[in-house]
C-alpha cells in the first residue's frame, strides 16, 4: 500500500509513518528520508517522530525486504504547519499621487503560506475598483490618493493551525506631485507569473495588475497564445481564472492594460500556465517472471503523463545503471532488458514513472531457474562469549534462488532454528543466509546446520558452536560531581572466569590515561581509578576498557569538578527614576563554577559602614535586581557573589558610591510621653524617629498642643537644637487635658506628627470651701452636719470627698476627723460625727479636698452634746461607825455628763427592800450621816448621781451597824469537779466574813511543778458574788498539772489562803497557741531557713508536729505548705524559690487533738542575685563624633534579684573581634550617662547591664545599634607615586584609615617647592576617585604634593608627599640607575626594657630607598609557633624607624618583621626578629567558686577551679581569696589569705555568721585584677551565750528598727520574740 503523496502535520504533534508491506518472514525495514538513511534494516515497520519540528519536513519513503528480494515505497511528501511572528517591525513607504502603491505584507514564518487581511484604522480592507490584494498578500492602492496616507496592518491566519498575528504598521506617505486631473498612461505594476497546476485542481489563476489614471477609463484584456479570452475574467479584470484545468489549458497567457478614449498606447506582460497530469502506466509487468539462465529477458514497463514521465528501474531497492552493467538496458518507451541471465539477477525488480506532478511505481519478481543450490562459504567452527552475538555464515548460490534453513543437534535430534517460516527467540535468519545468534547462551554450544535448497536440490554445511562465559563489568564507574581539590575515585569492578586473564584501560574523552605520568593518578589492581587535588582539567568523560579472551567490556562516566563560582562581572546601580528610595542593580551572569547557581547575595555598604547581606537568595537567573527600601541622605554601595552547591564565591567589585536625596522624617518621635508637672505645666518626652526614618540630619523638633476635645487653635513650640527630647509645657490651666504632638524635622522639611497624647495637668485643692453648713447635736455623743458642695470649677481637680472636723474649744489640736464620700445626686450633704464627749463644747468645720490636698475649711460651727446621765460617784467609803448611825462619803462623779442636779443616796437592812429609805441630796453635798439604825444589824448602802437626764450609775456596798469590819477568814472544804482541758469547777465553804460583805473570791495554783515551795499564781477572781459556793475556773492549759487554793475579800482586806486542793491534771486540747519566736533567715538565693520556737504542747509530746505554710508577700494565690512531723525539730529548710523576693511564712503546732492556731506571720527575703535581665527601654543617642548619649529604664521588679548598685554600659564596634568596653554608673537612680572617647563616625553595639553586690545582671537584649557623628576625616593612607615623568607624575592613594563620615570629595594640592603656597594648584575629584595625573610640571624640580578629603563636616588633615619631576627619581642619582624597590630594612630590634605585657617598642634602620623616597612601612607579627604572619598597620609613617606593636597577649613569645614601600613597590620583608616573649600580667579571668559549704561553727570550706590556661597570662603562682561578714547596714574590710591550691577551709569566723568570699588568681607578676562573683555562706550554729528576745522590723534593705534598741541582725537573720510573756 503506498503512502499518500503530502500530508500536512501540525508542529509538536506525533508522527507515525506506516509500511505496509507483504511478504515471506522475515521482513525488514529501512527508512529514507530526502535520500539518506534515517534507519538500518530492522524489524520494525514503523517510524516515529514524538513531537514534530519544522526541521522534520521532507520526503520520506521505506524500504521492505526479505530473503526474496527488497522493493521501495513511493515517497511522501511531510509537511509541518507552524506559525511563528512578523520578523519586520514599523516601517514607512512614500508613493506619488496617482501612482500605484504596493504594501508588501510583512514577512512572517509560516506554513503554508498564511490568509493576509489588511486593516486600517481598525477596520477591515475589502477589494474594489481602486483596491487589489494580490495572490502574494501585497496590497495594491491604485491612482493613489492623498486621503490613501495612514497606517496600515496585516493580520495572518494560519489555516492548519489557527493561529493569527498582527504585524507592525506600515506607514503610506502619498506626495503631491503634479496636478490631480493629470492622466497617467497605463503601467503594469504586478505581471502575469508562470504557473504550474496538476490536473484535477479546482482552478488556475493567472494575475494581472494595472494602473492609470483615470481608472476608470482602465480596461484590462487577456488571451491566450494570442487568442482574446472573455471567460473566468474575475477581480474588475485584475484576475483571469481557469476552472478545472485540464491539459488543452496550457499555454501562453498575455494582458493588456489600455485607456479608453485615449491616444496613450497600451501596455502588455504575459506568462506561461502549465497543466500537469500525474503518470499513469500504460503497460506493466507480471508480478512473476521466470526465466532460464543465459537467456534475455524483457521486463515491461510504460507510463504516460505531462509531462511525459522518466522511468528509473531499481532491483531489490537499488537503481540499475546500464553503464556499470552493460548486461541491463533500458529500451526506448522504458522496458528494461537483461542480456545473458545470471543467479543473482534474481530479485525484485521497481519501475518508477515520475514527473513534476508526482510518481508511480511497479514491481515484478525475476526468478532464474534450473541451478541446483550450492553453498557457497559455509560455517566454520566459532567461539562466542556468553551473553554477545554470533553470525554463522553460510552464502549460496542457485537459481531459484535456494531457501535456507538452520538445525542445531544430531541428526535425530535435528531442531529447526530459523528458516522462511520458522524462527525461534535468539535466533535470526539473515537476508544472506546466515544465522544470528543474539544474544548467545552457554546452551547455545553445540553443532550448527545450514540446509540450502530449491526446486533442483538440496546442499549442506556444518560447524561447532562454542560459547564462553562472559567478561562483564558489574560495578561500573558512576557519573560523579566532586568540588575542586577533592578527590574522585571511579570504580571498575568486573566478573570474569578465574582462568581469564583480563585488562584494564582507563580513557578520558577518547584518550588513553598513563597512570604512571602524574602522581595524582593511581590505579588499582581492581582497575579502580584514583584522582586526587581534582581541578577543572579534570572534567571529561571517563571509560573503562577491559579486555580478555572471555571478551571486552567498557563503561563511562563522566567526571564534573565543581568549584566556586566566580564574582560576577560589571556590576552596576543607578537610582531608579520611578521610585524613590529605590536603586537598581544589575550585572553580567558569572562562571558558576560548573555547578548550577543556588542564588546570589547582594551586600550592601551603608555610609562607608561594614558590609551587611541586603539580599541572600536573588534568584541564579537574574541580572538585576530592583533594591528598595532605602533611607534618604545615606549613601550606599553594592556587590554580589554567586553561590552554588560548593560555597559562596568571591565577590565582585564594588559598585560606584549612590547617595539618596534628603527627605523629611519619614516617622514620628518615638516613645512620646507626657506627665504632668504641676498643676499648671506638663513635661513632655520622646525619642527621635529611628535612625532609618530620619531621613537626614535632623535640625529640631516641633510640639503641637491643645485643648483637648474643644474646637481652639494649637499652639506650636519649635525646639532647633536635635538633641533636646524633653520640653516642659508650662503657663498652662489646671486640671485641664491636653493634645500633644511631636514631630521632627531636617533640612528637606517637618516628618510626620506623632500620635497625639493626652495627659492632664495635675489636680489642684479647692479653692472655695462647702456652702450653707449647719450643725446640730443629734445625742450625747454625735453630731449631724449638713452643707452644700462647692462650685466644680473650684474644686480644681476630682473631688475625693469632704472632711467633718470636730474639735474641743479648749484643745484646738485634737480634731476629731470623719471623712465622707461625694453625693453627686443631692444637692445638701450630710455627715454625722460620732464618738465625741457627751455634754462637751464642740467646733466643727467642713471642707473639701482632692488628691493632691484640702480645701480650705468653712467657717466653724460652735455646738454642745446633749447631756446624758452620770457616770458612778467616786471613793465610797464609811466612817464614824456607831450602834445607830454612821457617816457615808463619796466624791463626784468623774463623767457627769451633764449639769448634776443632785446626788440618791438609800438604805436598807441586807436583803430587805422593802427596808429601803432614799434621800436626795444637792449636788454640793458629798457626805451624809445615816441615822436611825438598828444595832448590830447588816445595812446596804447605794449612792448615786443626778442630772436633768435621771439617775447615774450606783456605787453600793454593806456595813454592820455597830460592830466595825475585820479581816475574813480563808474558805474551807474545796472539792474540785468537772475537769476539762482548759476549765474546773471548785465547790467551797465561805470561811469568816469579817462583820462584812465579801466583795471579792480569789483562786490561786501551782502549775506544771507542784511542790510545797513552788510558786503560787493568781488564776481567777469572783466579783461581787457574796453568796457564792462554787465556781469555774477557765483559762487554764490544757493536759497540765494543777493544785488550787482560795481567798476571800472584804472591805477591810484578803483573807489568809486556804488549805490547798489535791493535784489533778487537765485533758488534752488542740493547741490553741501558735509557735513563739518563729524566725526567717537566709539559706541560699532560693532557699530560707526558718527555726521555730518552743511552745505548749497541751497534749501528748510524742504526737506533736508542725506545718509550715509559706508565700510570696503581697500576692494572694500560691500558698504552699509543708508537715514536719516532729517535735523536737527546730528549723525547716523552704527551697525553690525566687532570688531576693520577699516571704511570709507562718508556723501552726499540732497534736493527736487537733490543729493549733498559725502564728504571726514573718516576714523574710531570699537571698541576692545577679539581676536576671538588662534594663529596658535602652536607647541611644549620638551627640557629637565621639559620644554617645545613653538612656535606659529601670530592670523589671521581678528580674531585679536584689538591690541595684549600679549599671554598665557595654559597647564595642560593631562587627569587631576586640572586646567590649564597660562604663560604669554608680548608683540606681541615675539613668542615662554619656559615652565619651569614642570613634568617629563608627557604628557601635550599645547594651545596658545593671549590677547588684553579688555581680553583674545580664545585659539588655537586643543590642542597640548607634552610629557617632561624622567629623573631619583623617589624612589618606598609602600616597605613591608609580609614574614619574619630568613634565607630569602620576599619585595613586587609599581612603584615610579614619573616614570619620562618607567621603565626598578629595582635593590635591601642587606646587613647586620653592613657590609660595598662592601659587599652588587646586583640583577637586570625586569620591571613587583613587589616582590623579598632573601634568605641565617643569623638569627636574620637587614638587609637593597635598591630599585631603572631605565629609559633609568639611576637609580633613591633609597628607604630604614630596615627588621630583625626573626619569631617575633620588637624591643620588646617577646617570647609570634608575628608580627600583626599596631594599629592606635592617633586622627589626626590641629592647628588654620595652617590653611590656602587651606592647612592644619595635626598632629597625631603613634600608636603601630605591633611588625613590619610602612612603610607608608595612609591621607583621607572628605569634610562636604559629608559622602565620599577620599584619598589624600597613600605614606606618616613612620617617619613622620605631613603632609600638599593641594588642599583644601576655607572656607569649613573638617574631616581628618589617617591609618597605616606595613609589616602585614594596621591599623584601627584613629579617625575621629574636623571638621576643611579652611580661606577665595579671590573669584575664576570675577561678570560678565550685562550692562555699559549712565547715564548723566558725570554718567553712572553698573550692574553686583555676582560669583556662589561656586567660592566665603567666605562670600561676596561687590564690587570694577574700571574705567578710556580710551586713547591710557596713560595709566591712576584706581579708584576704593566699593559698595555692583551689581550696580553702576558712577557720576562725563567728559563729552564726555569713562570710561573704571572692577568689582571684595571681601570678608573678601582678596581683589578680579579676575577682570572681562573690559567694556567701552561713556558718554552722553555735551555742548562744545570752538568751536574748529581740522584736524588729525589716524597714529598708540596708537598715532595721528594733523595738529594744538593740542594733538590728544581718539582713539575712530574722531574731523574734519566743516567749509568751516576753521581757524586753
Amino acid at each position: 500500500m503506498e503512502p499518500v503523496q503530502t500530508q500536512v502535520h501540525l508542529e509538536k504533534n506525533r508522527l507515525v509513518l506506516t509500511c505496509m508491506a507483504e511478504g515471506s518472514w522475515p521482513l525488514e525495514f529501512k527508512w529514507i528520508y530526502n535520500g539518506s538513511e534515517l534507519t538500518r534494516f530492522t524489524l520494525e515497520y514503523r517510524y516515529l517522530i514524538p513531537s514534530l519540528d519544522r526541521a522534520h519536513a521532507g520526503h520520506y519513503r521505506c524500504i521492505v525486504r526479505n530473503r526474496v528480494g527488497a522493493i521501495m515505497q513511493c515517497s511522501t511528501d511531510v509537511q509541518v504547519a507552524y506559525m511563528g511572528g512578523f520578523v519586520e517591525g514599523e516601517r514607512g513607504q512614500t508613493v506619488s499621487q496617482g501612482e500605484g502603491a504596493l504594501i508588501q505584507a510583512p514577512r512572517i514564518h509560516s506554513f503554508p503560506r498564511p490568509q493576509i487581511t489588511w486593516f486600517r484604522d481598525g477596520r477591515k480592507i475589502p477589494s474594489s475598483s481602486r483596491i487589489a490584494i494580490a495572490l502574494d498578500n501585497t496590497l495594491v492602492i491604485l491612482s493613489t490618493v492623498a486621503p490613501d496616507a495612514g497606517r496600515y496592518y496585516a493580520q495572518a491566519v494560519n489555516d492548519k493551525n489557527g493561529e493569527n498575528k498582527t504585524s507592525q504598521p506600515i506607514t503610506l506617505t502619498v506626495e503631491n506631485v503634479g496636478g490631480p486631473a493629470d492622466p497617467i498612461a497605463p503601467s503594469i505594476i504586478i505581471p502575469p507569473k508562470n504557473t504550474s497546476v496538476t490536473v484535477g485542481r479546482n482552478e488556475a489563476i493567472m494575475e494581472c495588475v494595472a494602473n492609470a489614471r483615470p481608472l476608470v477609463k482602465m480596461s484590462i484584456t487577456w488571451r491566450k497564445d494570442g487568442v482574446v479570452v472573455a471567460t473566468g475574467i474575475r477581480d474588475f479584470g485584475r484576475r483571469l481564472v481557469v476552472s478545472l484545468p485540464s491539459v488543452s489549458d496550457s499555454g501562453y497567457y498575455e494582458c493588456e492594460a489600455s485607456l479608453r478614449s485615449s491616444s496613450v498606447s497600451s501596455v502588455s506582460a504575459g506568462a506561461y500556465l502549465h497543466v500537469l497530469e500525474h503518470p499513469i502506466f500504460v503497460k506493466e509487468p507480471p508480478t512473476h517472471i521466470s526465466a532460464e539462465m543465459e537467456k534475455v529477458v524483457d521486463i515491461p514497463c510504460q507510463a504516460r503523463g505531462s509531462p511525459q514521465p522518466d522511468i528509473v528501474w531499481y532491483k531489490d531497492a537499488m537503481p540499475i545503471s546500464p553503464v556499470k552493467i552493460p548486461r541491463y538496458r533500458v529500451l526506448v518507451g522504458g522496458s528494461l532488458q537483461i542480456n545473458g541471465l545470471l543467479p543473482d539477477d534474481t530479485g525484485m525488480f521497481q519501475c518508477f514513472a515520475r514527473n513534476l506532478a508526482g510518481e508511480i511505481q511497479t514491481n515484478t519478481y525475476l526468478a532464474v531457474t534450473s541451478i541446483a543450490p550450492n553453498i557457497t562459504a559455509g560455517p566454520s567452527d566459532s567461539a562466542v562469549i556468553d551473553g554477545m552475538s554470533v553470525i554463522l555464515h553460510c552464502e549460496t548460490s542457485g537459481a531459484p534462488r535456494p531457501a535456507i534453513t538452520w538445525q542445531k543437534g544430531a541428526k535425530e535430534g535435528e531442531r529447526v532454528l530459523a528458516s522462511g517460516s520458522v524462527q525461534l527467540p535468539r535466533f535470526t535468519l539473515l537476508e544472506s543466509g546466515s544465522l544470528l545468534i543474539s544474544p548467545s547462551h552457554l546452551s547455545d554450544a553445540g553443532s550448527y546446520t545450514c540446509m540450502a535448497s530449491n526446486s533442483r536440490g538440496i546442499d549442506e554445511a556444518a560447524a561447532d558452536l562454542v560459547v564462553w562465559a562472559r567478561t562483564r563489568i558489574t560495578r561500573p564507574p558512576q557519573d560523579q560531581s566532586v568540588i575542586k581539590g577533592t578527590k574522585a575515585v571511579m570504580s571498575c569492578g568486573v566478573t570474569h572466569d578465574p582462568s581469564v586473564t583480563i585488562r584494564y584501560v582507563w580513557e578520558k574523552t577518547g584518550a588513553l590515561i598513563d597512570v604512571n605520568a602524574s602522581a595524582r593518578l593511581r590505579q588499582d589492581p581492581d582497575g579502580t581509578l584514583h584522582i586526587s587535588q581534582t581541578w577543572s582539567g579534570d572534567i571529561g568523560t571517563y571509560t573503562c576498557r577491559v579486555t580478555s579472551v572471555g571478551g571486552n567490556d567498557s563503561r563511562s562516566a563522566h567526571l564534573r569538578v565543581r568549584q566556586l563560582p566566580h564574582a560576577p562581572e560589571n556590576p552596576l546601580a543607578a537610582l531608579s527614576v520611578a521610585e524613590r528610595r529605590t536603586v537598581n542593580l544589575t550585572w553580567a551572569p558569572a562562571f558558576d563554577g560548573n555547578s548550577p547557581l543556588i542564588r546570589y547575595i547582594l551586600e550592601v555598604s551603608e555610609n562607608n559602614a561594614p558590609w551587611t547581606v541586603l539580599l541572600a537568595n536573588i534568584e541564579p537567573e537574574s541580572t538585576g535586581v530592583t533594591v528598595s527600601g532605602l533611607i534618604p541622605a545615606r549613601s550606599y554601595q553594592f556587590r554580589l557573589c554567586a553561590v552554588n552547591d560548593v560555597g559562596r564565591g568571591q565577590f565582585s567589585k564594588e559598585t560606584g558610591r549612590l547617595s539618596l536625596p534628603e527627605e523629611p522624617p519619614s516617622a514620628p518621635p518615638q516613645t512620646v510621653i507626657a506627665s504632668g508637672r504641676t498643676n499648671q505645666s506638663i513635661m513632655i518626652q520622646w525619642q527621635p524617629p529611628p535612625e532609618s526614618h530620619q531621613n537626614g540630619p535632623l535640625q529640631g523638633y516641633v510640639i503641637r498642643y491643645c485643648l483637648s476635645g474643644l474646637p481652639v487653635d494649637c499652639q506650636m513650640k519649635n525646639i532647633t537644637n536635635p538633641d533636646q527630647t524633653n520640653l516642659l509645657l508650662e503657663d498652662l490651666i489646671i486640671w485641664t487635658n491636653y493634645e500633644i504632638e511631636v514631630a521632627a524635622y531636617n533640612g528637606a522639611g517637618r516628618g510626620v506628627y506623632s500620635h497625639k497624647v493626652t495627659e492632664w495637668t495635675l489636680q489642684g485643692v479647692p479653692t472655695v470651701p462647702p456652702g450653707n453648713v449647719h450643725a446640730e447635736a443629734v445625742n450625747s455623743t454625735t453630731v449631724r452636719c449638713s452643707w452644700s458642695a462647692p462650685s466644680p470649677q473650684f474644686i480644681n481637680g476630682i473631688n475625693q470627698g469632704y472632711k467633718l472636723l470636730a474639735w474641743e474649744s479648749s484643745r484646738e489640736d485634737e480634731v476629731t476627723v470623719v471623712a465622707a464620700r461625694p453625693n453627686f445626686q443631692d444637692s445638701v450633704h450630710v455627715g454625722y460625727v460620732s464618738g465625741l464627749k457627751k455634754y462637751t463644747e464642740y467646733y466643727l468645720s467642713v471642707l473639701c479636698f482632692t488628691t493632691p490636698g484640702d480645701g480650705p475649711r468653712s467657717p466653724p460651727q460652735r455646738l454642745r452634746t446633749h447631756e446624758d446621765i452620770p457616770g458612778a460617784v467616786g471613793h465610797l467609803s464609811f466612817t464614824d461607825i456607831l450602834d445607830t448611825s454612821l457617816k457615808v462619803s463619796w466624791k463626784e462623779p468623774q463623767e457627769k455628763n451633764g449639769l448634776l442636779t443632785g446626788y440618791r443616796i438609800s438604805w436598807e437592812e441586807f436583803n430587805r427592800t422593802n427596808t429601803r429609805v432614799t434621800h436626795y441630796l444637792p449636788n454640793l453635798t458629798q457626805d451624809y450621816r445615816v441615822t436611825g439604825l438598828t444595832a448590830l444589824t447588816t445595812y446596804t448602802i447605794q449612792v448615786a448621781g443626778m442630772t436633768s437626764k435621771g439617775q447615774g450609775q450606783l456605787s453600793s456596798s454593806t456595813i454592820s451597824s455597830g460592830v466595825p469590819p475585820e479581816m475574813p477568814g480563808p474558805p474551807t472544804n474545796m472539792a474540785i469537779s468537772n475537769i476539762g482541758p482548759r476549765s474546773v469547777s471548785l465547790q467551797f465553804k465561805p470561811g469568816y466574813d469579817g462583820k462584812t460583805s465579801i466583795s471579792r473570791w480569789q483562786v490561786e495554783a501551782q502549775i506544771g511543778i507542784i511542790g510545797e515551795n513552788e510558786e503560787w499564781l493568781l488564776v481567777h477572781q469572783l466579783v461581787n458574788e457574796p453568796d457564792a459556793r462554787s465556781m469555774e475556773v477557765i483559762d487554764l492549759n490544757p493536759y497540765t498539772f494543777y493544785r488550787f487554793r482560795m481567798r476571800q475579800v472584804n472591805i477591810v482586806g484578803t483573807s489568809p489562803a486556804s488549805q490547798p486542793s489535791r493535784k489533778i491534771q487537765t485533758l488534752q486540747a488542740p493547741p490553741d497557741i501558735s509557735p513563739a519566736n518563729v524566725t526567717l533567715r537566709t539559706a541560699s538565693e532560693t532557699s530560707p531557713l526558718a527555726p521555730m520556737g518552743e511552745w505548749e504542747y497541751n497534749g501528748n509530746p510524742e504526737l506533736v508536729g508542725y506545718r509550715v505554710q509559706y508565700s510570696r508577700a503581697g500576692t494572694k494565690g500560691g500558698v504552699l505548705s509543708h508537715l514536719i512531723m516532729d517535735r523536737l525539730e527546730r528549723e525547716f529548710t523552704i527551697e525553690d524559690l525566687e532570688e531576693w523576693t520577699q516571704y511570709e511564712v507562718k508556723v501552726q503546732a499540732l497534736n493527736g487533738i487537733g490543729s493549733g492556731p498559725w502564728s504571726q506571720a514573718v516576714h523574710g527575703r531570699t537571698r541576692e542575685s545577679v539581676p536576671s535581665c538588662g534594663p529596658t527601654n535602652v536607647s541611644a543617642f549620638a551627640t557629637t563624633s565621639s559620644s554617645i548619649l545613653v538612656r535606659w529604664g529601670d530592670v523589671p521588679q521581678h528580674d531585679r534579684n536584689g538591690l541595684i548598685l549600679g549599671y554598665k554600659v557595654v559597647y564595642k564596634e560593631k562587627d569587631s573581634d576586640r572586646a567590649p568596653r564597660f562604663w560604669a554608673v554608680e548608683g540606681n537612680t541615675s539613668h542615662s550617662v554619656q559615652l565619651g572617647s569614642l570613634g568617629k563616625y563608627v557604628l557601635y553595639e550599645i547594651q545596658v547591664l545593671a549590677f547588684t553586690r553579688i555581680g553583674d545582671g545580664r545585659s539588655s537584649a537586643p543590642s542597640i545599634l548607634e552610629r557617632t557623628l561624622d567629623d573631619v576625616p583623617g589624612p589618606p593612607v598609602g600616597i605613591l607615586f608609580p609614574e614619574v615623568r619630568t613634565s607630569s607624575v602620576r599619585l595613586i592613594w587609599q581612603p584615610p584609615a579614619q573616614p570619620n563620615g562618607i567621603i565626598l570629595a578629595y582635593q590635591i594640592t601642587y606646587r613647586c617647592n620653592s613657590s609660595s603656597s598662592s601659587a599652588a594648584t587646586v583640583d577637586v575629584l570625586s569620591p571613587s576617585a583613587r589616582q590623579y595625573t598632573a601634568s605641565g610640571l617643569k623638569p627636574e624640580l620637587v614638587y609637593v604634593f597635598r591630599l585631603t578629603a572631605q565629609t559633609r563636616k568639611g576637609w580633613g588633615e591633609a597628607a604630604e608627599a614630596l615627588v621630583v619631576t625626573t626619569e631617575k627619581r633620588g637624591k643620588r642619582r646617577k646617570p647609570d640607575l634608575s628608580p627600583s624597590r626599596p631594599q629592606p630594612t635592617s633586622r627589626p630590634t626590641v629592647p628588654q626594657e620595652d617590653v611590656q605585657p602587651r606592647r612592644v617598642l619595635l626598632s629597625w634602620e631603613p634600608g636603601s630607598d630605591g633611588l625613590s623616597p619610602v612612603r610607608y612601612y608595612t609591621v607583621q607579627y607572628r605569634e610562636l609557633p604559629d608559622s602565620n604572619w599577620t599584619v598589624h598597620s600597613a600605614s606606618v609613617n616613612h620617617e619613622a624607624s620605631s613603632y609600638i606593636v599593641d594588642r599583644l597577649k601576655p607572656f607569649t613569645s613573638y617574631q616581628f618583621r618589617v617591609k618597605a614601600t616606595n613609589d616602585i613597590g614594596d621591599s623584601e620583608y627584613s629579617a625575621d626578629s629574636e623571638a621576643v616573649t611579652t611580661l606577665q600580667d595579671a590573669p584575664d579571668k576570675a577561678p570560678m567558686i565550685l562550692s562555699v559549704t559549712p565547715h564548723t561553727t566558725t570554718s567553712v570550706l572553698v573550692r574553686w577551679q583555676p582560669p583556662a590556661e589561656d586567660q592566665i597570662n603567666g605562670v600561676l603562682l596561687g590564690f587570694r581569696v577574700r571574705y567578710r561578714e556580710l551586713q547591710y547596714d557596713q560595709q566591712r574590710s576584706f581579708t584576704v589569705r593566699t593559698v595555692n591550691t583551689p581550696s580553702l577551709n576558712w577557720a576562725d569566723l563567728s559563729g552564726e555568721s555569713t562570710p561573704f568570699v571572692s577568689a582571684s588568681a595571681f601570678d608573678a607578676a601582678f596581683n589578680a585584677r579579676r575577682l570572681t562573683l562573690p559567694s556567701h555562706v552561713n556558718t554552722r550554729q553555735s551555742a548562744t551565750k545570752v538568751p536574748r528576745f529581740v522584736f524588729f522590723l525589716l524597714l529598708s534593705s540596708s537598715r532595721f528598727d528594733g523595738f529594744s534598741g538593740a542594733r538590728p541582725g544581718p539582713a539575712e537573720g530574722f531574731s523574734l520574740c519566743k516567749s509568751r510573756r516576753c521581757e524586753c
